[in-house]
């Protein structure tokens, strides 16, 4: 039976719960929306800038994972070691946060370099677990370096003044910081799908990774183009640590926290799919930010005040679980990926 017999039949047999769990869905955010709208809209721009940034963190993740077959832990460190060179270049060197944008992903991007020409190149074509054991040993290390300059006390970094006021929707007023993030994180997003399926760039090292040996034979330098993807999946991780720092600050934890939920979103989006980890980022960071306020609307109409349980943090787990339970390879990803 082909591939896309099995996909019409995985269909066929979940769209009646698909369906129904659309339906309670609408029904619930409407509700919600007709009880509290200031704090509907608030919390669903909330939960799209917290998505926005679990997308940009698992693209350089899902690149590296989906290309490449490498198991990337240390990529929270990245994340995290973006946040704070942008809090060296900004309050350190008084440089504006423009600059912060640009600068930090490219140190970052330098250090996944490193990392890729001196430990993971040698592990390409490795069973997963070996990646996976390899850079959760680099992960320790970045975060320890982290901990010894900058210290453990949380930081604050300075937003432009430009986009430190709020912006009017009617029945809320949004910080026009997230609007910002969320326009820029959509911008990313498509350069970088661009970028793997519209170049000769994207091409190669999708053709070298199907089959490096023929694709090395035609000419292609498959060893640069490898680094220069690692280079790419860092740098993403380190922007979105800039992005997100100006928002919430930077803690070093934050690198810990991230990761897991990187690998949330990909195992959701399913493994080997961009647009499925864009999907996957979205929906966990808006039901994230939206579920809590949705019991809390409905312990308001139904008089039950222990319904209103604050599970943000359960939330992302949540939904892996609901939609592995469903289709196991996640939402959008290709079976037996990485046997």
């Amino acid at each position: 039976m082909s591939t896309s017999e099995l996909t019409r039949e995985d269909l066929a047999a979940v769209s009646p719960v698909w369906w129904l769990a659309a339906l309670l869905t609408v029904v619930a955010l409407a509700v919600t929306f007709v009880v509290r709208p200031g704090l509907f809209i608030d919390q669903a721009i909330g939960g799209l800038v917290y998505g926005m940034v679990l997308v940009l963190v698992t693209l350089g993740l899902s690149l590296i994972l989906g290309l490449m077959g490498i198991v990337n832990f240390a990529h929270g460190a990245f994340f995290m070691l973006g946040a704070y060179v942008s809090y060296t270049v900004v309050v350190g060197l008084g440089l504006p946060f423009w600059a912060a944008l640009i600068i930090a992903p490219l140190a970052v991007g330098v250090v996944g370099v490193v990392m890729e020409m001196t430990v993971l190149r040698y592990l390409y074509g490795s069973e997963p677990i070996v990646s996976l054991l390899a850079t959760f040993g680099l992960t320790l290390m970045i975060e320890e370096a982290i901990r010894a300059y900058w210290g453990t006390a949380p930081l604050e970094l300075q937003r432009p003044e430009v986009l430190t006021t709020g912006t009017d929707l009617g029945v809320t007023t949004v910080p026009t910081y997230r609007l910002f993030l969320v326009a820029v994180a959509v911008v990313t997003i498509a350069a970088v799908y661009l970028l793997i399926s519209r170049t000769d760039f994207g091409l190669t090292v999708r053709a070298g990774v199907q089959d490096g040996e023929m694709t090395e034979f035609v000419g292609v330098n498959l060893p640069v183009r490898f680094t220069a993807m690692f280079f790419l999946g860092a740098a993403l991780a380190g922007f979105a640590g800039v992005l997100y720092s100006a928002e919430t600050g930077m803690r070093t934890t934050m690198g810990e926290t991230f990761v897991i939920l990187a690998f949330v979103v990909v195992v959701v989006g399913g493994v080997g799919s961009l647009f499925g980890s864009v999907v996957s980022g979205i929906l966990l960071g808006v039901s994230a930010y939206l579920l809590p306020v949705v019991l809390a609307a409905f312990a308001e109409v139904l008089d039950m005040p222990w319904l209103a349980l604050d599970i943000r943090a359960l939330v992302p787990y949540l939904v892996m679980i609901l939609i592995l339970l469903v289709r196991p390879r996640g939402l959008f990803g290709e079976e037996g990926f990485l046997e």
